[in-house]
């Protein structure tokens, strides 16, 4: 990256950065992804970036900025370019095998924790990926015991290698939860099941479809609801007595997955709004 540069300044980099980014990513967006890059590589915040402008940084140390640089520019998200993403101030690793955590998805540990009155509950995460709600969930009730299942092999690994580094005891399970059932009951079953339809592959950005895994995001158009509709089937075998069932759902379907509950032995279905407003989670009981 050198020979493209003046000099190798901490200034000079920045700026170079900041440049090349913007052909994909509008000025503010392009910056911040610069500050996320230095504060990954250096753990400098904004502040600490002025102060070293005029430092000179070494070939090794450029390199790791070349590489980053060239797969942001393809659209790659940052955080698999960096190998992890923050989940409730854990650094969980992530690659293309598992969907990148959202602030919603935190959201919705919060949501179950806090009305949770058992301090030792049976917790069932579907769909686990990096395993960021089943980790999520075991450091904000640690006398839970938490059973995390996946059709993924690899998705699983990452979630192993997760539980590895937070210290946190999980089960991890390879298993298909629309063809076959994990083994007991739950007193709380918890999910961020796939729920966009294909059709709305289009409308989408790039950087999602072109890099996060199509298995965790989508679902046929004309079945969108398959994963709730069987949590609802399963719900009279693996809740226990009081249990209940909680999944982020997507913010246009309230309306239809509260009528799906109307064709089962469900009680209580509940919509709840996210910190935006949108219909974003659900809960339900037997």
């Amino acid at each position: 990256m050198n020979h493209l540069i003046a000099d190798n300044k901490v200034s000079t980099l920045r700026a170079y950065l900041t440049d090349k980014l913007q052909a994909n990513y509008d000025s503010r967006e392009a910056g911040n992804l610069v500050q996320e890059l230095f504060q990954a590589f250096h753990g400098w915040s904004r502040s600490e970036v002025i102060l070293n402008a005029h430092n000179r940084l070494g070939e090794s140390e450029l390199l790791k900025y070349h590489f980053a640089l060239k797969r942001l520019a393809q659209g790659e998200p940052l955080q698999y370019v960096l190998g992890h993403a923050w989940f409730l101030d854990m650094k969980l690793r992530v690659d293309n095998s598992v969907l990148i955590p959202r602030p919603e998805t935190e959201e919705l540990v919060r949501l179950v924790a806090e009305r949770t009155a058992l301090s030792n509950p049976r917790i069932l995460d579907v769909g686990t990926g990096s395993g960021c709600i089943a980790l999520g969930l075991k450091k904000c009730i640690p006398n839970s015991t938490v059973v995390a299942i996946d059709v993924s092999e690899a998705a699983l690994s990452v979630a192993r290698r997760n539980a590895t580094e937070q210290m946190v005891n999980i089960e991890l399970v390879h298993l298909d939860i629309l063809t076959d059932k994990p083994a007991g009951t739950f007193d709380l079953i918890v999910s961020n099941p796939p729920y966009i339809p294909i059709g709305e592959h289009a409308t989408m950005a790039k950087r999602v479809t072109d890099h996060e895994p199509h298995l965790a995001l989508f679902t046929a158009d004309d079945d969108a609801l398959v994963f709730y509709r069987r949590l609802m089937e399963l719900s009279g075998e693996l809740l226990a007595q009081g249990g209940q069932v909680f999944c982020e759902i997507h913010e246009n379907m309230a309306e239809a997955l509260l009528q799906l509950a109307v064709n089962y032995t469900i009680q209580d279905p509940t919509i709840f709004p996210d910190l935006q407003g949108k219909n974003r989670m659900m809960s339900w009981s037997i």
